[in-house]
């Protein structure tokens, strides 16, 4: 089904909520409405996810350092014959529940294929982020935002943080699928999606379900550095729509940041440690 009769499908949110939310008034197509407010806990809450742009600032050099790292990514090998160009890398944090964030060792990520029934059942080991990448001030602000949101509807805590850069690749006559999985939850407690940033694509619509539910809830097309859809993982489905090149000449691109969120239940905490913390 094309991206056009999905939206057709979608069952667009109509209650006002507070400006806080970055909900009210934002329609499927990413179009012009109110400033987004960062995304809301009540909101977070109440629905299973909130839509909004983080507080960090998407501008000046750290900015411009860290979304370079983005230019850095390697080829995705797990890909096989899925409708994707995906370039990545993947690392691994302990988010303390003090605000100290700590690298992991290990890339190693895997999902159940009752999760992902295309890439599931197997180990992907993925190129590890970079040393630049941990050290850009404005990615360890993203994360401590992200965190902070979620402890404050969770309780705090410590977490084990996934963190995925990636970049997905379009051309105009061949689309790019960003999750070939298609609707889906990512097996974790919560999930935080943010854009770094769009280079001549079009698409890349996300929509939002209630688990089990026929339609999506809500349907937003991110357009700004640093705007953001947080899911809790356990009662929402999500999926997005292709990326394709909106010049005729070349390619166009779409880079997010994907954080997941697991819960650390053994007291001498996840596999990896390093216990050196990112300033």
């Amino acid at each position: 089904m094309d991206s056009s009769h999905q939206i057709d499908q979608v069952r667009h949110t109509t209650a006002r909520t507070p400006d806080r939310t970055g909900t009210a008034g934002r329609d499927t197509g990413g179009g012009s409405g109110p400033a987004l407010g960062p995304p809301c806990a009540d909101h977070l809450t109440e629905h299973g996810w909130a839509h909004g742009r983080l507080r960090a600032s998407a501008d000046g050099p750290d900015w411009r350092r860290f979304a370079s790292c983005w230019d850095n990514l390697v080829t995705d090998r797990y890909l096989g014959q899925a409708r994707c160009v995906r370039r990545r890398r993947y690392g691994r944090l302990l988010a303390h529940r003090d605000g100290r964030l700590e690298p992991l060792h290990g890339t190693e990520f895997f999902q159940s294929r009752a999760i992902n029934p295309v890439f599931g059942d197997q180990v992907r080991v993925f190129e590890p982020l970079t040393a630049d990448a941990l050290a850009c001030s404005r990615f360890v602000e993203v994360l401590r935002e992200s965190v902070a949101l979620v402890n404050e509807v969770a309780g705090a805590r410590d977490w084990e943080l996934g963190v995925h850069f990636i970049r997905v690749v379009g051309d105009r006559d061949a689309g790019s699928e960003p999750a070939p999985e298609g609707r889906h939850s990512d097996g974790h407690e919560y999930v935080s999606i943010h854009l770094v940033g769009r280079h001549r694509c079009v698409g890349g619509e996300n929509r939002v379900y209630r688990r089990g539910a026929p339609v999506a809830e809500y349907a937003t097309t991110m357009t700004e550095p640093l705007e953001t859809l947080v899911l809790h993982d356990t009662t929402t489905e999500h999926a997005v729509s292709e990326i394709r090149s909106a010049d005729p000449h070349g390619s166009g691109w779409r880079d997010t940041l994907i954080v997941d969120f697991d819960p650390v239940r053994d007291p001498a905490g996840p596999a990896g440690r390093t216990h050196r913390w990112l300033n």
